[in-house]
C-alpha cells in the first residue's frame, strides 16, 4: 500500500496569501498549478550529499556525478561513504573540497546527529546561523537544507542562481537591481517567500529538484 505524499500544511494558505499580494507570482502559480509540491524525501545526510555535490555547479553536473557515485557504490548513507575512498569519490567527479565536506557531514550524523535535529526549535537565523558554522556549509547551503529537508516557508536564497534569473526575468529587470527590488517582494511575500521561490524555480526549470 503507497503512503500519500502530503503538501506542506501551510500551503494552500500560501498560495491563496501569494495569488493576493503579487499578480506575477499569480500568473506563474496558475501556470504551474499540476506541478508537484515541496516536500520532504531525503534523509538529513542525503539532502546534504546533494547539496554538497550541487555547490557551484550546473544542475545537469551535479546529477551526472550523483548518477555516477551511485551507480559505482549503490544508496549513499553517512556511514557507507566513511568508507569509501577519497580518490574512489573524486574520480567520479567530486573535488577535494567536496569529499572533505561530505566525509564530515557523514561523521557529524553518525556522531552528533542530534545537533541536526535541535535545528528545528530554532528560528530561521538561529538555524542559519549554526549550520554555516559547519565546514563547507555556508549560507545557500544552509538555506537549502531548510528548504528541502525541514520544508521551512519563509527561506528567500538571494544567492541562488536561479531565483536570481527568474526573479529578473518575470520582474523584467537587470541583475544589478536584483537586491533592490526583490527586497519590496520579500515584505509582500511574508511569510511564504519559500512557496514564492519554489515557484519561481518552476519558471526556469522543467525538472523539480529534490535535496
Amino acid at each position: 500500500m503507497s503512503t500519500k505524499i502530503s503538501k506542506p500544511i501551510y500551503w494552500s494558505t500560501a498560495v491563496k496569501h501569494l495569488h493576493q499580494v503579487d499578480p506575477v507570482l499569480s500568473d506563474l502559480i496558475n501556470r504551474y498549478k499540476s506541478r508537484k509540491f515541496l516536500i520532504r524525501t531525503n534523509s538529513i545526510f542525503t539532502t546534504f550529499f546533494k547539496i554538497i555535490i550541487g555547490q557551484q555547479i550546473s544542475i545537469e553536473a551535479a546529477n551526472s556525478i550523483e548518477k555516477k557515485i551511485i551507480q559505482k557504490f549503490g544508496r549513499i548513507t553517512s556511514r557507507k561513504i566513511l568508507n569509501i575512498k577519497d580518490i574512489e569519490l573524486r574520480n567520479c567527479g567530486l573535488s577535494y573540497r567536496k569529499v572533505d565536506y561530505i566525509k564530515g557531514i557523514a561523521t557529524m550524523c553518525k556522531d552528533n546527529i542530534r545537533f541536526f535535529r535541535n535545528l528545528k526549535n530554532m528560528d530561521d537565523k538561529k538555524a542559519i546561523d549554526e549550520l554555516i558554522s559547519i565546514y563547507g556549509i555556508g549560507k545557500w547551503s544552509a538555506e537549502m537544507f531548510l528548504i528541502f529537508n525541514q520544508n521551512r516557508m519563509n527561506i528567500l536564497p538571494l544567492g541562488d542562481v536561479g531565483l536570481i534569473n527568474s526573479f529578473c526575468k518575470n520582474y523584467q529587470i537587470n541583475r544589478n537591481q536584483f537586491i533592490t527590488r526583490i527586497d519590496k517582494y520579500r515584505r509582500l511575500w511574508d511569510p511564504y517567500c519559500t512557496v514564492a521561490t519554489w515557484y519561481l524555480w518552476r519558471d526556469i526549470d522543467e525538472d523539480i529538484v529534490q535535496y
